[in-house]
């Protein structure tokens, strides 16, 4: 039934067509592609179709795209005029797929529904009482991701890409496909797979063009819920914005309720009247379906979940007060909800409020216990009469469900505090001293940090040496030296801080070439923080950055910002906002030197930086 196909024209009126063709692409408009567009530059066909196609759903809305992975279109494709003759009962959709220059009717494409008889009377709405052609699509009908694969649309030509035409012909008992077509023209985005071989994607009409949106709204009069077991017939209506001609179908869930209801310009409103069952919630929806042919879009509406059950028990609510009189303070409300229809059922669901003085605004308002208790404690400004009274809301849901109920009021006098001046105030204050943030080491001009003899490495490419912060000397005292760097940090306010290192060049003084050692060779690694066993600054609060020495090493001329080295500081190290304290702050010093360093001591300096 489906496959691959190409359609012939001949004669005289086939060779005026392609002519015809040939001059409306030259000067037609490209199609905008999913959602409307101006006329394909291919029409109009010769003949011209007899009118367009307009996709429905399986509820009678107007379906204006879709997946192309989706057997068929739409559950239904209606043409939007009648057959001109007469014997015909069947219908057919075809995906044709243009090309620039060449006759529509020699088009390639593809079978895409089963040939299905029409009028179809089951279909909703106009569609079921149409004499238009119907193709009533059904589950095994060829998607249009297999019509692309067979006929794919590789054209580049303006107002052709990615286009589709869908024709619609009809036959009957003894009478072929006709030639009498109604169409419509369709863009298909492509998102999964290649433009050939399609996976995934979606179509939409292109032309004819929809002009105006609709919008259905739907009420229940009476409303939901009918608290009772024999449920009263309720009337649907629907309303569609801006009033346009067609007609309404109701719905409960996928079965129609009541009559198709005719709805025009002037009116825009339609009901039909129906008897929700009992013991249920049941949904209903209205679906507006323009008149075939028409520019607008149908709409579906709110689904209303009708409630019909049985009556709600009837409660008792209770109320007693404790702690008033006087002098004024804390007056506690409790109470019980009992359900009287059914005695011994728990009210546990719901709330109580409390009114006072024939107020309609609650001065408190408490869930009710899973024991169906309450309790409520309120202290009044000032004093007076009060006459209370506790409302129970009732619920709407669960079952059984509750009926609301009030309390007999109670009556007390809160008298005034027996003081005439009840409080005072007293102002202090204080001082936070602004703190200090210092950092150290214990290495200085007469007492350097001695890295030793500088090694030649194993390839022989240059010299290195290093040595830990903390070389050993004075023991650390946590609080009062490291043998490292020692931060102390007493700011208030938690602010944090940061400590940078700059290296100098090392010399030995000769004022030779090779008597310098850039500040880039010097490296700090292995970087750690000591914290101090209770000390505010604990693990976590610092971190640290290894700052690792140029290797190979570079020469004193270099401008880099290598290792310690460069024009600015290197971070080192970091408290985010911390607790103030005292943290050390070991690591590893490492100094390379090129092979054309010549021999002697070296000296220099790493200045280490802390900031707030």
């Amino acid at each position: 039934m489906k496959g691959k196909f190409r359609s012939l024209a001949v004669g005289a009126a086939a060779a005026a067509l392609v002519a015809g063709v040939g001059l409306m692409a030259g000067g037609g408009a490209a199609l905008a592609a999913g959602g409307g567009g101006p006329t394909p530059p291919w029409y109009p066909l010769s003949p011209a179709p007899y009118g367009g196609i307009t996709f429905y759903n399986a509820q009678g809305q107007v379906v204006t795209g879709g997946s192309i992975t989706s057997p068929g279109l739409a559950a239904y494709a209606v043409a939007d005029a009648p057959e001109p003759g007469s014997g015909y009962s069947k219908a057919t959709l075809y995906a044709y797929t243009p090309v620039s220059g060449e006759n529509p009717y020699s088009w390639g494409g593809s079978q895409i529904s089963s040939s299905t008889t029409y009028p179809n009377t089951s279909a909703p709405g106009q569609i079921g009482t149409t004499a238009n052609p119907v193709v009533t699509e059904a589950s095994t009908d060829e998607t249009l991701a297999d019509a692309i694969i067979i006929e794919p649309n590789t054209s580049t030509a303006s107002g052709y890409t990615g286009l589709y035409d869908i024709r619609m012909k009809v036959g009957g008992a003894g009478i072929p496909q006709d030639t009498t077509i109604w169409d419509t023209v369709i863009s298909v985005n492509i998102t999964g797979g290649t433009a050939t071989d399609p996976t995934a994607g979606t179509w939409s009409v292109d032309y004819p063009d929809y002009t105006q949106n609709t919008t259905t709204t739907l009420t229940a009069n009476p409303p939901s819920p009918q608290n009772t077991t024999t449920p009263s017939p309720v009337t649907l209506t629907a309303n569609v914005s801006p009033a346009t001609a067609g007609t309404v179908t109701f719905w409960s869930g996928t079965t129609q309720v009541g009559a198709t209801q005719t709805v025009t310009t002037s009116s825009g409103s339609a009901s039909v009247t129906v008897t929700p069952p009992a013991g249920a919630t049941t949904p209903y929806q209205a679906v507006f379906t323009p008149t075939i042919g028409s520019a607008d879009i149908g709409s579906a509406s709110n689904t209303i979940n009708y409630l019909v059950g049985a009556p709600p028990d009837s409660t008792a609510t209770t109320l007693a007060e404790s702690g008033g009189g006087g002098p004024a303070g804390a007056v506690t409300f409790t109470g019980s909800v009992t359900d009287t229809t059914t005695p011994g059922t728990t009210v546990a669901a719901g709330t109580v409020s409390l009114f006072d003085n024939g107020s309609t605004t609650p001065f408190a308002t408490t869930a009710v216990s899973s024991t169906g208790t309450y309790s409520v404690t309120f202290t009044y400004s000032s004093a007076g009469s009060h006459s209370v009274v506790a409302t129970y809301s009732g619920t709407t849901s669960g079952t059984p469900q509750f009926a609301g109920s009030s309390s007999s009021p109670v009556t007390f006098t809160e008298a005034a505090p027996a003081c005439t001046t009840c409080s005072t105030t007293a102002t202090i204050e204080g001082t936070v001293p602004a703190g200090t943030l210092s950092i150290s080491t214990p290495y200085t001009a007469t007492n350097p940090l001695n890295l030793g003899t500088l090694a030649l490495n194993s390839s022989g490419t240059y010299f290195s040496a290093s040595a830990s912060l903390d070389t050993g000397g004075a023991a650390d005292v946590p609080g009062t030296n490291f043998n490292g760097i020692t931060v102390v940090d007493t700011q208030s306010g938690n602010l944090p801080w940061t400590v940078s290192a700059l290296a100098s060049n090392l010399s030995d003084g000769s004022g030779n070439p090779g008597g310098t050692i850039s500040g880039e060779n010097v490296g700090l690694t292995n970087l750690t923080p000591v914290f101090v066993s209770g000390n505010a600054i604990q693990t976590g609060d610092v971190t640290v950055t290894d700052q690792p020495a140029a290797t190979p090493p570079v020469s004193p001329t270099d401008t880099g910002s290598l290792g310690l080295g460069g024009t600015a500081a290197h971070q080192i190290a970091a408290d985010s906002a911390q607790p103030d304290g005292t943290v050390g702050i070991n690591g590893t010093v490492t100094l390379n030197a090129p092979t054309s360093t010549e021999a002697g001591v070296f000296v220099g300096t790493i200045t280490f930086t802390i900031a707030s």
